[in-house]
């Protein structure tokens, strides 16, 4: 493979906090450098272990898969934002515990 593997990423797609998730999950095999511009995340990833032996096209997969994943918590988890608090003042308002 020839390292490292860069990508440039929307900050509007992939939020920083996703994208700093998404990079820690994948220490383990690849170590992502993050670097901020205008509009744009760029990704420097680089191998973890010096017998890394995935292919470019694997490589950048890999990544884009686990931006996404990230990518689609965040949005799942503003989206049911509001039902987790309704849900958490049931369960303490049924416990007898008021707010």
């Amino acid at each position: 493979m020839t390292w490292p593997v860069t990508l440039k990423l929307d900050s509007t797609a992939y939020p920083l906090s996703v994208v700093q998730r998404a990079a820690y999950s994948l220490a383990g095999t690849v170590t992502i450098q993050v670097g901020i511009e205008a509009n744009h995340i760029s990704l420097t990833a680089h191998p973890a272990e010096e017998r890394l032996t995935l292919s470019r096209e694997q490589a950048h997969s890999l990544i884009l898969q686990h931006l996404n994943d990230f990518a689609l918590r965040d949005h799942i988890n503003r989206e049911t934002a509001g039902l987790r608090e309704v849900l958490a003042r049931a369960a303490l308002a049924g416990c007898g515990i008021s707010q």
